[in-house]
């Protein structure tokens, strides 16, 4: 079990017994797993994800231990109640009673470890909780009605929702006495990497979230480049899905969106090596390297990047 499922155990015993249950078998709720109580560790995945207060606190030699024990944390509570919430109204389940107190109780968990590193975070996590819902209205409202939407509205979107994994991190860094430049460079470090990876998972993942009907970014990015292509509005709105992909791999959207995202883990490798944050130095690099190899391959083959995750569990098991 890895350190952050240690904690989330933790704070499963400490609900009342009749919300525990839900709590621990949250992934499988959320659709996010067919497992019965599997880790977040190993449904959300990247390390980075669950523990980037972690990667970063080398920059911060100074800090006390037990506050980037709590940091981590909170970030963790973070990423998962608000994933939570992004789940529920992205495949328009419907929360019960005992799931709706279980988010409750996770962010005031959240809010309490948030407070013990550095007061002024729980200010910061209330303001990112708002940009979050208000992101999350404005996208599925986009994207149900397949709108053509820019690159730049795209990122700004993105952003607002991912926020929710920055206050921790910047709460460490206040803690141990960060200026201003230091906490920006921590939150530009934080968002290079948290873009990049959501570029990278909307880019993989696309045509799933097509046929759940609630549509896809690649579409609504797809359709906008037609409409610079054609220079008058794309007033068909393709529903069949070899047509919807074809125009996807025509606009080349997919190599775009990874592109985006490798030029965002590289600026977040910048930010990193400025602040001395060697763990993630070495992470945005290995995402590099990744992106890297992949890019080339999507340039050539449109649609390569969605062929590759989906083969990718037979090529673990069978190749390894």
């Amino acid at each position: 079990m890895s350190g952050i499922d240690s904690l989330y155990a933790g704070f499963v015993s400490s609900l009342p017994e009749k919300l525990r249950l839900v709590a621990a078998d949250l992934p499988r709720q959320l659709e996010l797993s067919a497992t019965p109580s599997r880790p977040w560790g190993v449904v959300l995945g990247h390390t980075l994800t669950l523990e980037a207060p972690r990667l970063l606190a080398s920059a911060f030699p100074r800090t006390e231990p037990e506050k980037v024990r709590s940091a981590v944390f909170a970030h963790a509570l973070s990423v998962i109640e608000a994933c939570s919430r992004d789940r529920i109204a992205e495949r328009q389940l419907r929360a019960s009673d005992e799931l709706a107190k279980v988010l409750v109780l996770l962010r005031r968990a959240r809010d309490g470890m948030l407070a013990s590193v550095w007061p002024g975070a729980v200010a910061l996590a209330a303001a990112a909780d708002r940009e979050k819902e208000e992101a999350i209205k404005e996208e599925h409202a986009l994207l149900r009605r397949l709108s053509a939407v820019s690159f730049e509205d795209y990122r700004r979107i993105s952003l607002a929702k991912v926020g929710v994994g920055f206050p921790a991190a910047v709460a460490l860094a206040r803690s141990a006495g960060a200026g201003e430049a230091e906490v920006e460079a921590v939150r530009r470090a934080l968002a290079g990497v948290a873009l990049g990876l959501k570029f990278e998972d909307d880019a993989g993942d696309w045509e799933d979230d097509w046929r759940r009907g609630g549509g896809a970014w690649a579409v609504s990015l797809a359709r906008r480049r037609l409409e610079a292509v054609t220079e008058q509005s794309a007033d068909e709105r393709p529903t069949e899905p070899d047509l919807v992909r074809r125009r996807v791999h025509r606009m080349r959207v997919l190599y775009l969106m990874l592109r985006a995202a490798r030029h965002r883990y590289r600026a977040s490798w910048r930010y990193a090596r400025v602040l001395g944050a060697e763990p993630l130095v070495s992470w945005t690099e290995q995402r590099l390297h990744h992106l890297d190899g992949l890019l080339p391959l999507e340039a050539r083959h449109a649609g390569y990047v969605v062929r590759a995750l989906k083969l990718a569990p037979w090529a673990s098991e069978v190749l390894t």
